[in-house]
């Protein structure tokens, strides 16, 4: 293992350049002092894709790191959510006497009431951790009090408000969803408003998480969809109008993209990529649609571009219009929007797509490097197309 290259990467937050290193590590070397080392350096940089790979190479998380530090009940203490989540991934008992999850609990706890890290940016997640803990140990919570948890610092970006909006979205019942519609009418309070409609969208969301869900749907969606169409005119904050947009895509059965069109030209960029996400571009309905996504295939915002860039690929479009949106993108400085660009014309058989795929694919050297997985796809969906053809002949 080459620590030292390793710990700049993982210092400069080169999440892609320390997979690529430690791909060829050994199991002996994941087993040894560098490995600890590396998954202390990771842990305190944030880089959870690292911890990530060294949890799930078998790096002994249970191992002290220098001056005897414990990892759980350092990640819990610093309310590092996503470290530590990393770290428990493996653990398969947490109801046991001793499991780190009722560590992780009571360094949260007692850090959240000594004010560790307070005034801090980001703030910790404590209460993240918190309410992920007890779930795993069986203890719930009231709507009204994890929403209490979210609203400590109310962001809707902060792990607080995640931890507690998902864990809500998973009961997908009757009485969560009411108590959401309440909380989502009350004008009086901004907070509540928004943690009620962000409760909303992740109840339609929960149920895909749900393994017996097949094509069920929740017995709320219609009542849902009625309270939440209107607001995607009237709702002028553009945070909250996200919300609003994801959760109305979440509920609805009927044609999403008509509704949500207009906000693609939204002057709000966290908006523009929320509709990115969910346009797809059905021509036999919406030729707007695709002059949307051609739209925020030019956006400023790296990840809205390739999200529509994706979005078009799919189209069973072909105009030179396109194909000219395509071509402009070949040298987008945003790998995963290049990507895209060049997926789009090698599946409408334009060679300049080809060709960088192939400049992609020569430098692929492992399953850690970028692109690997969505260059799976592509050839996939290539393969396909490919075989459609040779069949119409």
């Amino acid at each position: 293992m080459d620590l030292p290259l390793l710990l700049a990467a993982v210092e400069r937050g080169d999440d892609d350049a320390a997979l690529e290193l430690l791909y060829d590590v050994t199991a002996d070397d994941l087993a040894g002092d560098d490995s600890v080392t590396l998954l202390a350096a990771a842990a305190r940089t944030g880089r959870q894709k690292v911890v990530d790979h060294l949890v799930v190479w078998d790096v002994d998380v249970t191992r002290p790191w220098d001056g005897g530090v414990d990892p759980v009940t350092w990640a819990a203490e610093n309310g590092r959510y996503w470290v530590l989540q990393a770290l428990l991934s493996r653990s398969r008992d947490p109801l046991s006497s001793d499991s780190p999850h009722r560590r992780a609990l009571r360094a949260a706890q007692k850090a959240l009431a000594s004010g560790v890290g307070a005034g801090s940016e980001p703030p910790p997640a404590h209460w993240a951790v918190i309410t992920d803990m007890e779930a795993a140990l069986g203890v719930h919570h009231s709507p009204d009090e994890l929403m209490a948890r979210a609203l400590v610092h109310a962001d809707p970006d902060h792990d607080d408000w995640f931890a507690s909006v998902y864990h809500l979205g998973l009961r997908i019942d009757r009485e969560t969803f009411d108590w959401a519609l309440e909380a989502a009418q009350d004008a009086s309070d901004f907070d509540r408003r928004r943690f009620g409609l962000d409760t909303i969208n992740n109840l339609g969301l929960g149920l895909s998480l749900r393994v017996d869900a097949d094509d069920t749907e929740l017995p709320f969606a219609r009542e849902a969809e009625e309270f939440l169409r209107p607001l995607l005119h009237s709702e002028h904050n553009p945070c909250t109008l996200s919300i609003v947009i994801a959760a109305f895509a979440a509920h609805c059965s009927g044609d999403t993209v008509a509704a949500v069109l207009p906000h693609a030209y939204h002057p709000d960029p966290h908006v523009r990529r929320t509709v990115s996400a969910l346009l797809y571009p059905n021509t036999a309905k919406h030729e707007e649609a695709l002059a949307a996504l051609i739209h925020l295939a030019g956006d400023p915002v790296p990840v809205t571009r390739a999200n529509a860039l994706t979005k078009l690929l799919m189209s069973a479009v072909d105009t030179p219009e396109l194909r000219a949106v395509f071509a402009a993108h070949l040298t987008d400085p945003y790998f995963d929007a290049r990507l895209e660009a060049a997926a789009g014309l090698a599946l409408r058989d334009d060679e300049q797509g080809q060709a960088i795929l192939d400049e992609i694919r020569s430098g692929i050297k492992n399953m850690n490097s970028p692109g690997r997985g969505r260059l799976s796809d592509i050839d996939h969906l290539l393969r396909v197309r490919a075989e459609a053809t040779a069949r119409s002949r």
